[in-house]
Protein backbone atom coordinates (compact mmCIF):
# COMPACT_ATOMS: atom_id res chain seq x y z
CA UNK A 1 0.00 0.00 0.00
CA UNK A 2 2.91 2.33 0.70
CA UNK A 3 4.27 1.91 -2.85
CA UNK A 4 0.81 2.48 -4.31
CA UNK A 5 0.35 5.67 -2.33
CA UNK A 6 3.82 6.88 -3.39
CA UNK A 7 3.10 6.34 -7.06
CA UNK A 8 -0.16 8.24 -6.77
CA UNK A 9 1.56 11.15 -5.08
CA UNK A 10 4.30 11.34 -7.70
CA UNK A 11 1.66 11.43 -10.44
CA UNK A 12 -0.24 14.04 -8.41
CA UNK A 13 -3.42 12.07 -8.93
CA UNK A 14 -5.24 10.60 -5.98
CA UNK A 15 -6.92 7.41 -7.24
CA UNK A 16 -10.26 6.74 -5.61
CA UNK A 17 -13.19 4.47 -6.22
CA UNK A 18 -16.20 6.04 -7.89
CA UNK A 19 -18.97 3.53 -7.54
CA UNK A 20 -20.86 6.20 -5.61
CA UNK A 21 -23.20 8.41 -7.60
CA UNK A 22 -22.50 12.01 -8.50
CA UNK A 23 -22.51 14.39 -5.56
CA UNK A 24 -21.43 11.79 -3.01
CA UNK A 25 -17.96 11.94 -1.44
CA UNK A 26 -15.23 9.64 -2.71
CA UNK A 27 -13.08 10.12 0.38
CA UNK A 28 -13.09 11.32 3.96
CA UNK A 29 -10.19 13.07 5.66
CA UNK A 30 -9.33 11.16 8.82
CA UNK A 31 -6.06 12.86 9.84
CA UNK A 32 -4.43 16.24 9.30
CA UNK A 33 -0.99 17.35 10.46
CA UNK A 34 0.52 20.71 9.68
CA UNK A 35 -0.59 23.03 6.88
CA UNK A 36 -3.08 21.22 4.64
CA UNK A 37 -5.49 23.04 2.33
CA UNK A 38 -8.31 22.05 0.02
CA UNK A 39 -9.77 23.76 -3.04
CA UNK A 40 -13.24 22.62 -4.00
CA UNK A 41 -14.01 21.90 -7.63
CA UNK A 42 -15.10 25.10 -9.38
CA UNK A 43 -13.86 27.30 -6.53
CA UNK A 44 -10.93 29.66 -6.74
CA UNK A 45 -10.02 29.90 -3.07
CA UNK A 46 -8.19 27.52 -0.74
CA UNK A 47 -9.47 26.64 2.74
CA UNK A 48 -7.91 24.69 5.61
CA UNK A 49 -8.56 20.97 5.38
CA UNK A 50 -10.16 19.42 8.43
CA UNK A 51 -10.78 15.88 9.56
CA UNK A 52 -14.23 14.43 8.84
CA UNK A 53 -14.27 16.65 5.74
CA UNK A 54 -15.78 14.81 2.72
CA UNK A 55 -13.69 14.78 -0.47
CA UNK A 56 -15.29 14.96 -3.91
CA UNK A 57 -14.12 14.35 -7.46
CA UNK A 58 -12.43 17.50 -8.75
CA UNK A 59 -11.23 18.72 -5.36
CA UNK A 60 -7.54 19.50 -4.92
CA UNK A 61 -5.50 18.91 -1.76
CA UNK A 62 -2.27 20.78 -1.03
CA UNK A 63 0.19 20.06 1.77
CA UNK A 64 2.88 22.31 3.16
CA UNK A 65 6.32 21.55 4.55
CA UNK A 66 6.33 18.73 7.13
CA UNK A 67 2.59 18.29 6.64
CA UNK A 68 0.48 15.30 5.76
CA UNK A 69 -3.13 14.30 5.28
CA UNK A 70 -4.78 10.88 5.42
CA UNK A 71 -7.89 10.15 3.36
CA UNK A 72 -9.99 7.00 3.69
CA UNK A 73 -11.49 5.80 0.40
CA UNK A 74 -14.29 3.34 -0.45
CA UNK A 75 -11.83 0.60 -1.42
CA UNK A 76 -11.02 0.12 2.27
CA UNK A 77 -7.62 1.83 2.16
CA UNK A 78 -6.27 4.85 3.96
CA UNK A 79 -4.14 6.91 1.57
CA UNK A 80 -1.47 9.25 2.94
CA UNK A 81 -0.33 12.41 1.13
CA UNK A 82 3.04 13.65 2.33
CA UNK A 83 4.53 17.14 2.50
CA UNK A 84 4.74 19.68 -0.33
CA UNK A 85 2.26 17.92 -2.61
CA UNK A 86 -0.67 19.10 -4.72
CA UNK A 87 -3.08 16.27 -5.43
CA UNK A 88 -6.16 16.28 -7.65
CA UNK A 89 -9.02 13.96 -6.76
CA UNK A 90 -9.94 11.90 -9.82
CA UNK A 91 -12.38 8.98 -10.15
CA UNK A 92 -11.56 5.52 -11.43
CA UNK A 93 -13.96 2.61 -11.80
CA UNK A 94 -13.47 -0.40 -9.59
CA UNK A 95 -15.11 -3.78 -9.17
CA UNK A 96 -15.14 -3.74 -5.40
CA UNK A 97 -17.85 -5.92 -3.92
CA UNK A 98 -20.80 -4.87 -1.83
CA UNK A 99 -18.98 -5.61 1.44
CA UNK A 100 -16.75 -2.58 1.07
CA UNK A 101 -19.65 -0.51 -0.16
CA UNK A 102 -21.47 -1.28 3.07
CA UNK A 103 -18.44 -0.42 5.20
CA UNK A 104 -17.89 2.79 3.27
CA UNK A 105 -21.54 3.89 3.29
CA UNK A 106 -21.77 3.37 7.04
CA UNK A 107 -18.54 5.25 7.75
CA UNK A 108 -18.93 8.14 5.34
CA UNK A 109 -22.51 8.68 6.45
CA UNK A 110 -21.34 9.16 10.01
CA UNK A 111 -18.57 11.49 8.90
CA UNK A 112 -20.91 13.67 6.84
CA UNK A 113 -23.44 13.93 9.66
CA UNK A 114 -20.80 14.74 12.25
CA UNK A 115 -18.74 17.26 10.28
CA UNK A 116 -19.99 20.36 12.04
CA UNK A 117 -18.21 22.40 14.66
CA UNK A 118 -21.56 23.61 16.02
CA UNK A 119 -23.00 20.13 16.35
CA UNK A 120 -19.75 18.91 17.88
CA UNK A 121 -19.87 21.62 20.52
CA UNK A 122 -23.53 20.90 21.21
CA UNK A 123 -23.20 17.17 21.75
CA UNK A 124 -20.01 17.57 23.78
CA UNK A 125 -21.27 20.26 26.15
CA UNK A 126 -21.81 17.86 29.03
CA UNK A 127 -20.89 18.95 32.54
CA UNK A 128 -18.85 16.46 34.56
CA UNK A 129 -20.69 16.76 37.91
CA UNK A 130 -23.97 15.64 36.35
CA UNK A 131 -22.41 13.05 34.07
CA UNK A 132 -21.13 10.58 36.64
CA UNK A 133 -23.13 7.33 36.55
CA UNK A 134 -24.95 6.37 39.75
CA UNK A 135 -22.80 3.67 41.34
CA UNK A 136 -25.55 2.65 43.77
CA UNK A 137 -27.90 1.68 40.95
CA UNK A 138 -27.66 -1.69 39.27
CA UNK A 139 -27.09 -1.13 35.56
CA UNK A 140 -26.84 -3.73 32.82
CA UNK A 141 -23.80 -2.89 30.69
CA UNK A 142 -23.46 -5.63 28.06
CA UNK A 143 -25.16 -6.98 26.05
CA UNK A 144 -27.67 -4.18 26.35
CA UNK A 145 -30.50 -3.75 23.82
CA UNK A 146 -28.39 -5.10 20.99
CA UNK A 147 -27.65 -7.92 18.60
CA UNK A 148 -24.53 -9.95 19.42
CA UNK A 149 -21.98 -11.90 17.41
CA UNK A 150 -21.11 -14.52 20.02
CA UNK A 151 -23.45 -17.43 20.67
CA UNK A 152 -22.20 -17.45 24.27
CA UNK A 153 -22.19 -13.79 25.25
CA UNK A 154 -20.59 -12.44 28.39
CA UNK A 155 -23.08 -10.59 30.60
CA UNK A 156 -21.73 -7.58 32.49
CA UNK A 157 -23.45 -5.29 34.98
CA UNK A 158 -22.53 -2.75 37.64
CA UNK A 159 -22.17 -3.80 41.25
CA UNK A 160 -24.45 -2.59 44.03
CA UNK A 161 -23.28 -1.88 47.56
CA UNK A 162 -24.69 -4.34 50.07
CA UNK A 163 -25.64 -7.00 47.53
CA UNK A 164 -25.26 -10.59 48.79
CA UNK A 165 -25.13 -11.92 45.28
CA UNK A 166 -26.83 -11.48 41.93
CA UNK A 167 -29.62 -13.51 40.39
CA UNK A 168 -29.27 -13.65 36.59
CA UNK A 169 -32.31 -14.73 34.59
CA UNK A 170 -32.68 -15.19 30.83
CA UNK A 171 -35.98 -15.68 29.07
CA UNK A 172 -37.79 -15.28 25.76
CA UNK A 173 -39.06 -11.79 25.05
CA UNK A 174 -42.28 -12.85 23.33
CA UNK A 175 -43.17 -15.90 25.39
CA UNK A 176 -42.41 -14.91 28.97
CA UNK A 177 -40.65 -18.27 29.32
CA UNK A 178 -37.61 -18.60 31.55
CA UNK A 179 -34.70 -20.22 29.76
CA UNK A 180 -31.94 -20.17 32.37
CA UNK A 181 -31.22 -18.78 35.83
CA UNK A 182 -28.20 -18.70 38.09
CA UNK A 183 -26.94 -16.90 41.22
CA UNK A 184 -23.40 -15.49 41.17
CA UNK A 185 -21.23 -13.30 43.38
CA UNK A 186 -19.44 -11.27 40.71
CA UNK A 187 -20.63 -8.72 38.16
CA UNK A 188 -19.92 -10.65 34.96
CA UNK A 189 -20.85 -14.04 33.63
CA UNK A 190 -20.17 -15.87 30.38
CA UNK A 191 -23.09 -17.93 29.18
CA UNK A 192 -21.94 -21.52 29.80
CA UNK A 193 -21.74 -24.25 27.19
CA UNK A 194 -23.91 -26.63 29.21
CA UNK A 195 -26.77 -24.11 29.45
CA UNK A 196 -29.68 -24.28 26.96
CA UNK A 197 -28.55 -23.12 23.53
CA UNK A 198 -29.48 -19.55 22.67
CA UNK A 199 -31.34 -19.54 19.35
CA UNK A 200 -30.32 -17.11 16.60
CA UNK A 201 -32.73 -14.36 15.58
CA UNK A 202 -34.72 -14.86 18.77
CA UNK A 203 -35.11 -11.88 21.10
CA UNK A 204 -34.15 -12.65 24.70
CA UNK A 205 -34.62 -10.68 27.89
CA UNK A 206 -31.99 -10.90 30.59
CA UNK A 207 -32.43 -9.57 34.10
CA UNK A 208 -30.09 -9.13 37.03
CA UNK A 209 -31.38 -8.74 40.58
CA UNK A 210 -29.16 -7.69 43.49
CA UNK A 211 -29.98 -10.08 46.31
CA UNK A 212 -30.64 -8.31 49.60
CA UNK A 213 -31.06 -4.85 48.04
CA UNK A 214 -34.70 -3.86 47.48
CA UNK A 215 -35.65 -2.72 43.96
CA UNK A 216 -32.09 -3.19 42.68
CA UNK A 217 -32.73 -4.92 39.36
CA UNK A 218 -32.74 -4.15 35.66
CA UNK A 219 -33.63 -5.88 32.39
CA UNK A 220 -32.39 -5.55 28.80
CA UNK A 221 -32.84 -7.42 25.53
CA UNK A 222 -30.38 -9.08 23.16
CA UNK A 223 -30.50 -11.18 20.01
CA UNK A 224 -27.97 -13.67 18.65
CA UNK A 225 -27.08 -13.04 15.00
CA UNK A 226 -27.84 -15.75 12.46
CA UNK A 227 -24.67 -17.88 11.96
CA UNK A 228 -24.34 -16.89 8.28
CA UNK A 229 -24.64 -13.19 9.08
CA UNK A 230 -22.19 -13.52 11.96
CA UNK A 231 -19.71 -15.33 9.70
CA UNK A 232 -19.91 -12.63 7.02
CA UNK A 233 -19.51 -9.90 9.61
CA UNK A 234 -16.45 -11.52 11.15
CA UNK A 235 -14.93 -11.85 7.68
CA UNK A 236 -15.59 -8.16 7.04
CA UNK A 237 -13.91 -7.23 10.31
CA UNK A 238 -10.84 -9.32 9.47
CA UNK A 239 -10.56 -7.68 6.07
CA UNK A 240 -10.95 -4.29 7.66
CA UNK A 241 -8.24 -5.05 10.22
CA UNK A 242 -5.79 -6.09 7.50
CA UNK A 243 -6.27 -2.83 5.58
CA UNK A 244 -6.49 -0.28 8.38
CA UNK A 245 -3.31 1.77 8.91
CA UNK A 246 -3.60 1.56 12.70
CA UNK A 247 -5.89 0.24 15.41
CA UNK A 248 -7.63 3.57 16.00
CA UNK A 249 -8.67 3.76 12.35
CA UNK A 250 -9.78 0.13 12.50
CA UNK A 251 -11.80 0.70 15.65
CA UNK A 252 -13.72 3.60 14.12
CA UNK A 253 -14.51 1.71 10.92
CA UNK A 254 -15.30 -1.55 12.71
CA UNK A 255 -17.55 0.15 15.25
CA UNK A 256 -19.39 1.93 12.44
CA UNK A 257 -19.94 -1.36 10.61
CA UNK A 258 -21.07 -3.18 13.76
CA UNK A 259 -23.44 -0.33 14.56
CA UNK A 260 -24.98 -0.59 11.08
CA UNK A 261 -25.74 -4.26 11.84
CA UNK A 262 -27.24 -3.47 15.23
CA UNK A 263 -24.32 -5.01 17.16
CA UNK A 264 -23.97 -2.08 19.53
CA UNK A 265 -22.33 -3.90 22.44
CA UNK A 266 -19.67 -5.43 20.17
CA UNK A 267 -18.97 -1.95 18.77
CA UNK A 268 -18.69 -0.57 22.30
CA UNK A 269 -16.18 -3.28 23.24
CA UNK A 270 -13.89 -2.42 20.32
CA UNK A 271 -14.00 1.30 21.10
CA UNK A 272 -13.20 0.71 24.77
CA UNK A 273 -10.06 -1.17 23.75
CA UNK A 274 -9.10 1.68 21.43
CA UNK A 275 -9.60 4.24 24.20
CA UNK A 276 -7.49 2.16 26.57
CA UNK A 277 -4.68 2.11 24.01
CA UNK A 278 -4.99 5.80 23.14
CA UNK A 279 -6.84 7.54 25.98
CA UNK A 280 -6.00 11.04 24.71
CA UNK A 281 -7.58 10.61 21.28
CA UNK A 282 -11.15 11.91 21.37
CA UNK A 283 -12.57 10.41 18.17
CA UNK A 284 -13.30 6.91 19.61
CA UNK A 285 -14.76 8.59 22.69
CA UNK A 286 -17.29 10.59 20.69
CA UNK A 287 -18.43 7.48 18.84
CA UNK A 288 -18.59 5.53 22.10
CA UNK A 289 -20.77 8.23 23.63
CA UNK A 290 -23.17 7.95 20.70
CA UNK A 291 -23.40 4.18 21.14
CA UNK A 292 -23.97 4.54 24.88
CA UNK A 293 -26.97 6.71 24.11
CA UNK A 294 -28.26 4.18 21.60
CA UNK A 295 -28.35 1.36 24.16
CA UNK A 296 -29.79 3.55 26.91
CA UNK A 297 -26.71 4.48 28.95
CA UNK A 298 -27.19 8.23 28.86
CA UNK A 299 -25.15 9.02 31.95
CA UNK A 300 -22.20 7.09 30.55
CA UNK A 301 -22.57 9.00 27.28
CA UNK A 302 -22.45 12.35 29.06
CA UNK A 303 -19.32 11.44 30.95
CA UNK A 304 -17.48 10.14 27.88
CA UNK A 305 -18.43 13.20 25.83
CA UNK A 306 -17.16 15.52 28.52
CA UNK A 307 -13.82 13.70 28.60
CA UNK A 308 -13.61 13.66 24.80
CA UNK A 309 -14.25 17.39 24.64
CA UNK A 310 -11.37 18.05 27.02
CA UNK A 311 -8.95 15.95 24.95
CA UNK A 312 -10.19 17.57 21.75
CA UNK A 313 -9.08 20.96 23.07
CA UNK A 314 -5.69 19.52 24.06
CA UNK A 315 -4.86 17.87 20.72
CA UNK A 316 -5.92 20.96 18.77
CA UNK A 317 -3.69 23.12 20.94
CA UNK A 318 -0.81 20.85 19.86
CA UNK A 319 -1.55 21.45 16.20
CA UNK A 320 -3.36 18.19 15.45
CA UNK A 321 -6.88 17.73 14.17
CA UNK A 322 -8.72 14.50 14.81
CA UNK A 323 -11.89 12.88 13.61
CA UNK A 324 -14.66 13.47 16.16
CA UNK A 325 -17.81 11.46 15.49
CA UNK A 326 -21.17 11.85 17.18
Amino acid sequence: MRSLALSLIVAQVFVVVSWVWAGNPVGVITEVKGAVYIKRMGKGSWQPAKVNMPIYVGDVLRTGAKARVVVWTPNGRAQTIGSNKTVSIAPVKSGRNSLWREVWTSFVGRMKNSFSEESLATVAAARLPSSIPNRNRLTLLSPRNTKVLNRQPTFVWSGVEGAKGYRVTIGFFDEGKRVWEVIVNGTSLRYPEDAPELKPEKVYIWQVEAIGVPEASESAWFEILHPAEARDLRFALRQLSSKAPDFISYSLMAASLLESRGCYSDAISILKVAIKQAPKQPEPQFLLANLYETVGLSSHALQVRAEARQWLAVVRSLGWQVAATR
